[in-house]
């Protein structure tokens, strides 16, 4: 029996520089660690006391099989985070849970599948002339992309969000300013409390270690809007990255990370430990 299996996926079996990390401090907290790609048919999950997902970074490219294998693996283990968060998480469409629990958020509109808009005109109302069109499942801004005045009224954006929901709904946001200098600055709770931060550049495509990250100091409004997000969940988190980008009303939320996030826990000394310890204090 495994005490701890980490998720990966296909692409990155052997897990990302910080599951490295990670299995090194469980080992050396005396668990038996493996690696797992999630979506591997051949892998017994009832064999691991606890799965922690982390490198799954492929779960957005086929939500059936995600939510399929969440099911799974959660009636035969203990999976961490917990899967009914995991679920409520992978649709972005949470943003409006926590709005209506008072969090502040970047403003969002989501469009569904059965109910399509006029973008031009969305935007008009909205006084939007710079947004982000993306899938309401996505990952590592895939399926993203930032449009302005000409191509919202020339029919890009439209095209694109028609495109998006042909396979799932989608949000519309206004881009950011900020993130292109001040950056959007992600903030990692580790069993519920504080550890670090970092700030990452916009559209960072696709999956790394470390690519244009640096170290943040959090402001105490940063930390409150954090705290507010995580309390809003719905349900404890082992680990969560709170991705949020200051703005002239203070900071908003742009995503709560539950589910796969870099946590960069190798710019942060002890906290691949700390989540070991986490991880391992679950029942």
């Amino acid at each position: 029996m495994i005490d701890v299996t980490i998720a990966t996926h296909g692409e990155m079996p052997e897990g990302s520089t910080d599951d490295g990390l990670l299995a090194r401090a469980l080992a050396s907290a005396g668990a038996r660690v493996g690696l797992s790609v999630w979506n591997d048919p051949g892998v017994d999950w009832s064999q691991s006391r606890r799965i922690v997902i982390r490198s799954t970074w492929d779960y957005h490219l086929d939500a059936v099989a995600w939510f399929r294998w969440l099911s799974a693996a959660s009636s035969v283990s203990r999976l961490i985070n917990d899967a009914g968060v995991i679920r409520w998480n992978t649709d972005k469409r949470y943003l409006l849970d926590l709005q209506r629990a008072g969090v502040a958020i970047v403003p969002t509109e989501v469009v569904t599948r059965d109910r399509p808009v006029d973008l031009a005109a969305l935007c008009a109302a909205r006084g939007w002339r710079d947004i982000v069109v993306k899938p309401a499942i996505g990952a590592s801004a895939s399926g993203a992309e930032r449009f302005t005045d000409a191509s919202i009224a020339g029919g890009a954006a439209q095209a694109h969000l028609d495109a998006l929901l042909l396979h799932g709904h989608a949000l519309v946001q206004p881009f950011q300013d900020a993130v292109n200098d001040a950056r959007e600055r992600s903030l990692v709770y580790i069993g519920g409390v504080f550890s670090h931060a970092f700030t990452k550049p916009p559209f960072l495509r696709g999956v790394g270690d470390g690519l244009g990250e640096a170290r943040h100091e959090p402001s105490g409004a940063e930390r409150l809007l954090a705290e507010h997000a995580l309390e809003a969940a719905p349900g404890a988190v082992t680990y969560a990255r709170v991705d949020v980008v200051p703005t002239r009303d203070g900071p908003r939320l742009m995503e709560l990370e539950l589910i796969e996030p870099d946590l960069g826990l190798r710019l942060a000394a002890g906290s691949a430990e700390a989540l070991a310890n986490a991880i391992l204090a679950v029942p």
